[in-house]
């Protein structure tokens, strides 16, 4: 619930306009749009914990979640620090994701 709470408070991470968004063959506006599919597939949370329902997306949310953690990590390989905040806010975020829809798929299951 610790990570649930903190979810529902924490804004979806941003772009900040006229950051270098290509890198390694990856462009961070496409990793953002994935992550925003993932974040919509992963309020399926909000009914099970508001109402008991259980139903879980039919994407596979947690593939989805794997891969964009593995293209925000390869986006932010060699980056300098101070360049990669918004890597690290979306990969921070994804994880949370990641954790949340886990917990949700081991505590709806039969």
């Amino acid at each position: 619930m610790e990570d649930y709470a903190l979810w529902r408070r924490l804004p979806f991470p941003g772009l900040r306009r006229g950051e270098n968004l290509l890198r390694a063959g990856e462009n961070l506006a496409l990793i953002h749009g994935d992550l925003a599919v993932a974040d919509e597939h992963v309020t399926q949370v909000i009914l099970f914990v508001d109402e008991g329902t259980f139903r879980p997306a039919r994407a596979d949310v947690m593939g989805l979640l794997e891969e964009v953690i593995s293209r925000l990590e390869r986006f932010g390989e060699g980056m300098a620090i101070e360049e990669r905040e918004t890597v690290d806010a979306h990969c921070q975020y994804a994880v949370l994701l990641r954790r949340i829809y886990a917990e949700f798929l081991r505590m709806g299951a039969p």
